[in-house]
């Protein structure tokens, strides 16, 4: 599998490395419902500030769905396919997007030459030592994968800060969003953030809980989607003199689908409850996750520690609970054959919420009905939706029947973020 991904690191330097300069912080410029596409250019030129071709014969952008895809494209025939005005003796202007990031190549008249220019990165080198523009194509590749740790890496933070689609940062289905929701269901939303029974006294079942579940959630940026299914999995260890008392040991496995796009990602941690009184409980927790994508050409780990307090009020017929989070979330570096990539992403996580809860016998004794907002802010890097707003509605097991071996919740999310972004998400969850 290391292998693997070393190859497909391989192929995102040598072509997706190619950032060219961006009119706008946040500029998205998915020209098709895909995660990768191309447009060809003869006798045109390209226009950085608004990111389009002009003049000339100028085709259609042609989607890809994988990064290997899009390589297959950037050959003479893959460009005569998209452009048939294309040979290798005209006047040619390729624009490659890769996560909404264009990575433009241009070749004068009668020339072999490939000048390749990445103001972002401050990189602009022409190629001419090859008879042919594969040839020099292929010194391009060579040249990037030299120098591959540093590019990959300076990608890697760009694509957190641009990009509605990293599995890194910036977005609801990136690892770093996955790690810090799961920390905070853990101590407020999830059946072990309750700190009273339903009567205001302590529970007296003392056996430890296995945690299953799975969480269905799509993500839409207004041009493309992504589809993330989570299995999570954890164990939960109950103090015998006082059960409120909680270790819980999780591994969330996640895969996310960008039209057709596949990344895998997983993050294992340890998290303990500490009630300070009847009303109010502090859960300290730390993690460590990692992602990839041979597809998408990305892989990255991340570490994160956080507090959650949440405090209850008891009342008459119903609980209102107050949950507050405070996290560091911070990049790792991760080596993958020749190269170690770390986008250097360092963040501060502020999530609160509020959560009614009321009883119901909707799904039989001992059930709740809750209604939760969720307001998460992020400070320090830069990224591409610093703030998420989240409604959600679950039902299942009353948190408070701590004299219960078993729980069960099900439960909707809807999410909203900075740059049009917009998430819904099902949950279910299961601990025995």
């Amino acid at each position: 599998m290391n292998e693997v991904f070393s190859r497909s690191v391989h192929w995102a330097v040598g072509l997706v490395c190619c950032l060219a300069s961006m009119g706008a912080a946040h500029a998205d410029p998915l020209l098709t419902g895909n995660a990768f596409d191309i447009v060809v250019g003869v006798g045109s030129t390209y226009s950085a500030s608004t990111d389009t071709l002009s003049g000339g014969t100028v085709s259609n952008a042609v989607g890809a769905t994988t990064l290997q895809a899009l390589k297959d494209k950037i050959t003479n025939i893959g460009l005569t396919n998209i452009n048939s005005s294309y040979s290798p003796t005209t006047s040619a202007v390729v624009r490659a997007g890769y996560l909404g990031f264009p990575m433009i190549l241009q070749s004068a008249t009668n020339s072999s030459a490939v000048n390749l220019n990445i103001p972002g990165l401050n990189i602009s080198k022409t190629f001419s030592a090859q008879a042919t523009r594969d040839a020099n194509t292929t010194d391009l590749f060579d040249y990037l994968k030299a120098n591959g740790s540093d590019i990959l890496s300076r990608l890697q933070q760009k694509l957190t800060q641009q990009s509605s689609i990293s599995p890194v940062a910036g977005n609801p289905s990136s690892l770093q969003s996955r790690m810090v929701t799961d920390d905070f269901d853990r101590g407020f939303t999830a059946f072990a953030s309750n700190i009273k029974s339903p009567d205001g006294q302590e529970g007296t079942s003392t056996s430890n809980l296995m945690g299953v579940g799975l969480s269905w959630g799509t993500m839409d940026t207004g041009k493309i989607k992504t589809d993330t299914i989570t299995l999570p999995l954890s164990y939960t260890v109950r103090n015998d003199l006082d059960p409120r008392r909680q270790w819980t040991f999780y591994m969330p496995i996640s895969q996310s689908d960008t039209a057709g796009a596949k990344a895998y990602g997983v993050n294992m941690g340890v998290a303990y409850r500490m009630p300070m009184n009847d009303d109010w409980t502090l859960m300290p927790g730390i993690g460590y996750g990692v992602t990839g994508s041979i597809d998408l050409g990305t892989a990255a780990a991340m570490m994160a520690a956080t507090v959650t307090s949440q405090y209850t009020v008891k009342m008459d017929g119903y609980d209102l609970a107050i949950g507050n989070m405070v996290g560091l979330s911070q990049s790792d570096k991760l080596t993958l054959g020749d190269y170690s990539v770390d986008p250097k992403i360092s963040n501060t996580v502020f999530r609160n919420g509020v959560l009614f809860s009321m009883p119901t016998t909707l799904l039989g004794p001992k059930q709740a009905l809750e209604f939760s907002y969720i307001l998460t802010n992020y400070t320090g890097s830069t990224l591409y939706s610093n703030q998420y707003q989240e409604f959600g509605v679950t039902i299942g097991t009353n948190k408070g029947a701590n004299t219960a071996r078993s729980y069960l919740r099900a439960g909707l999310t809807y999410l909203t973020g900075e740059n049009g972004l917009t998430a819904t998400r099902l949950n279910f969850g299961y601990w025995f």
